[in-house]
């Protein structure tokens, strides 16, 4: 295995962490130092969605773990890695419930958010943003 790297890191990042339309690495947490594994290689389906629902309202996480000190461009975060069963992640967190939405965080660390879930999108999907993990081959 490689060492891990971050979307941002990597050019033609999109090609190189996409097979198939599946995540062709393991996702890590993007915190250098947590090795926390989100989802193993196979595990999701790369999908589009608006971005709107990952604003993190200030209630949710504490300033200290929040992602923003990571250099994560929140613009235009289009692709997120798509899983419909909660059981699929190796490990992830949870927030409250905040206007239908439940904030997804590192298991170990508590760095979030990392995605989203809507809890009134049916079916389910439960949403990684690509440039919000590290991945390791």
């Amino acid at each position: 295995m490689s060492h891990p790297f971050r979307f941002q890191a990597a050019e033609n990042a999109l090609e190189k962490i996409v097979s198939e339309n599946k995540n062709a690495a393991d996702l890590l947490c993007p915190v250098e130092g947590c090795n926390c594994v989100i989802m193993k290689k196979d595990a999701a389906t790369l999908v589009e969605r608006p971005d709107n629902k990952l604003a993190l309202p200030a209630s949710v996480l504490p300033a200290s773990q929040e992602l923003q000190d990571l250099q994560i461009d929140d613009g235009m975060e289009t692709h997120f890695w798509r899983l419909t069963n909660m059981m699929d992640f190796e490990n992830i967190g949870f927030s409250k419930t905040v206007d239908s939405v439940k904030y997804l965080s590192c298991a170990e660390c508590d760095v979030g958010p990392v995605g989203y879930h809507d809890t009134q999108s049916d079916p389910k999907e439960y949403l990684i943003s690509v440039k919000r993990a590290r991945y390791r081959f």
